[in-house]
Order: C-alpha cells, then structure tokens, then sequence
C-alpha cells in the first residue's frame, strides 16, 4: 500500500504529555474524593477528551465537580509543561526524514496542539494550517470525524491516509474513517492498540521509511 499522507496525533505521539495531562486529572480527582494514580488515569483517559474525564468522574467523586475543574487542570497542564515537556524518543528524526505529506489530527484545542510543538521545537515540521483539532469541529474521537476532515482539507482520500496514534479511541477514530493505523506503543505492550486494529509499533525509528 502506498500512502500519500501521514496523520499524527500530537499527545503521546509527538509531545510526552499523557502522563502530565493524565496526572492533572488524577490529582484533581484525588481532591474530590475519587482516588487515582497517573497510572489509572492514563488506562482511563489516554485518547478521550477532558469533557469525557469530567462526564467520567461525575459518576464516581463524591463531590460535584467544580465549574472550574478545566481551567484549572488547563492550568496545572500549562505550567509543567513549561518545564517537562519533551518530544516523543525518536520524532524529530523522524519527521526530518520522512518523505510523505504531514499534517497533525488532535482532540486536544489548537492553541495547545501549537503551544506544545513550540515548546518541545517540533513545529517548524508542520504547516499551522494543517494542525487540525477535534475542537474546531466539535466532534472527539473516538469518532472519525477528525480524520475525516484532516484528509479533506488536506485533499487526500482516507484510504490513502495513514495514521500514527497511541491510544485506543485514536485508533477507532482511524479505522472508523477508513484509514491504515500504527498504534505506538511506547515502553507498553501494545495489545489494546492491536486489538482495536491498529499494527503496533514500540519505536518512531520503525516508520522511516514508510511510503
């Protein structure tokens, strides 16, 4: 199968940011009497939006759930990244070498897809016009809306898209929409990533030279 363009997901893809994200929730969930460590967080939220944590803990804290809870945990977010943000091991050769059209395809808002490739110096490898985020459409993975309109933006059909994703709802998202998928699967096992379809990958060396 030839490719004529590469979607990424931004979060635990090209930016190491799950655990921070993920151990804001947990922290904030913690406070309102629902106990979870980053670990548990991420198993739980890795791919889904922050609507989906806060609907999520609604039916598990004992307390309601402060109208602030995502400003705040966009804040929490926002200052560690400032200092422990990294790129995902292996990106930046990775889109140095890579041969292929390129666009990002994220649930997360646009201002933090374009404030974390700032931040970990990945952004001069993507055009802003084609970081496309879940929030400018309204509709989150799992859903394949997404990646249906990177695809049409970017005027590549979905069977020609390839994606690079880490989480199970990406993957979803990815087939949903009629796409090839690699799930990364970092230091995991990568089992739920194959079993919602993706072929998983432990290592960004691995797709240098897909075409």
């Amino acid at each position: 199968m030839s490719y004529e363009l590469v979607i990424f997901d931004c979060d635990g893809v090209l930016v190491d940011s799950e655990s921070i994200s993920c151990g804001a929730i947990a922290e904030i969930a913690t406070e309102l009497g629902f106990p979870m460590t980053t670990r548990e967080s991420i198993n739980y939220f890795v791919g889904t939006s922050i609507e989906y944590a806060i609907d999520f803990l609604k039916d598990k804290t004992t307390q309601p759930i402060p109208a602030d809870f995502e400003s705040r945990y966009r804040k929490i977010c926002h200052e560690r990244f400032q200092t422990d943000l990294q790129p995902i091991p292996g990106i930046e050769n990775l889109l140095t070498k890579l041969d292929l059209p390129k666009c990002v395809g994220s649930n997360g808002p646009r201002h933090k897809i374009i404030s974390n490739l700032k931040l970990t110096n990945l952004i001069h490898h993507f055009d802003q016009e084609h970081l496309f985020s879940a929030y400018d459409i309204k509709k989150w993975k799992p859903l394949p809306d997404l990646y249906l309109h990177a695809a049409s933006r970017m005027n590549v059909a979905p069977e020609k898209c390839v994606v690079v994703e880490d989480s199970v709802a990406g993957v979803k998202a990815a087939r949903a929409a009629g796409m090839s998928v690699y799930g990364y699967a970092g230091d995991g096992d990568g089992e739920n990533l194959s079993a919602a379809g993706a072929k998983v990958i432990f290592s960004m060396c691995e797709l240098i030279h897909i075409r």
